[in-house]
């Protein structure tokens, strides 16, 4: 078996990994990030220089120079955070809030009793399918039944195990734990529900720390509010774009079954031409709101085959 080409990405990209696992857990970079500074600030460095010229210690120098450059992470520390920002997720917007609305470099876990738990993972990591969360959401969806406020998660500040509550960020994680509600309303947890938070001084800049972390996860709150409005916008424009296809098909098979006229053929013949020109126009929406991420590859999936159903009658 031929062995994998080492190119100055990898390169650089192994000296990055080794320099980022030795720094302060609140300073720690995702691999995510890693590699967009590889590639826009420190690769080009090296640009046209043959791998073997490139020394180890330069890589060194300009690793050490971006992570400088990247902004402190004020909100890694959960006892900063208020978690009454967490304190309702419906089940289908669990990760969304955790790859979204929880800060890069806090420790999560998902724990929802029956339908199953996470490890304790940092977000830095975090991916929906890989770390079990994506599995947790299908196992709810059938008992849901699609609904809204019948399942919701709310999240709880832990310690992680063989840690001490002693204020060091990287002993807590936040755990979303699931609750089932009744039709009256009661809530029903699948975990425990059992907290913990360090009681950090009451300082002017404890406060202002507290007030600037509320305001940025608040605005993130604000942000995603602003994408799902504009999913469920480009969700409802497909939707009529492609009901209308539907229908002028639809029009088009029953006219077809008529005995033609030469006013009835030539109705027929300008329907056609409708049809294929809003069928151009829903396959172009569907591919867009896909690429720019308003569509899930289930949705889009329901949507082609809706689509392409029609086209084929």
């Amino acid at each position: 078996m031929p062995k994998k080409r080492i190119t100055t990405y990898h390169k650089i990209l192994k000296e990055f990994t080794k320099k980022n696992n030795k720094l302060p857990e609140e300073q720690k970079i995702s691999i995510k990030e890693r590699r967009r500074i590889i590639k826009e600030d420190i690769l080009p460095k090296f640009k046209g220089i043959p791998k073997s010229k490139v020394k180890v210690r330069d890589i060194k120098s300009l690793i050490v120079t971006a992570i400088k450059n990247v902004p402190p992470k004020e909100i890694c520390d959960l006892n900063y955070i208020d978690t009454s920002e967490y304190a309702y997720v419906e089940w289908y917007a669990l990760d969304e809030t955790i790859s979204e609305l929880v800060p890069d470099c806090v420790y999560v876990k998902v724990s929802a009793g029956d339908f199953g738990e996470t490890r304790i993972v940092n977000t830095r990591n975090y991916e929906y399918s890989r770390n079990g969360v994506r599995a947790i959401v299908e196992r709810i969806r059938p008992e849901a039944d699609n609904s809204s406020g019948k399942y919701i998660f709310s999240g709880y500040q832990k310690l992680r195990p063989r840690k001490k509550n002693n204020g060091t960020p990287e002993n807590y994680y936040l755990d979303f734990v699931l609750f089932e509600v009744d039709s009256k309303g009661n809530q029903k947890p699948q975990a425990s529900t059992e907290s913990v938070k360090y009681e950090l001084p009451e300082t002017t800049k404890t406060k202002k720390t507290k007030n600037k972390i509320k305001n940025i996860i608040e605005k993130k709150i604000k942000s995603l509010k602003q994408k799902r409005e504009g999913k469920k916008r480009a969700r409802k424009t497909l939707d009529k774009n492609i009901d209308r296809f539907t229908k002028i098909t639809k029009a088009i098979t029953k006219a077809s079954e008529k005995k033609q006229t030469p006013k009835s053929k030539k109705a027929l013949s300008n329907a056609k031409a409708l049809a294929r020109k809003q069928f151009v126009k829903a396959s172009k929406l569907l591919e867009k709101y896909y690429n720019e991420g308003k569509l899930t590859k289930v949705q889009y999936d329901k949507a082609f085959e809706k689509l392409f159903k029609e086209f084929n009658q």
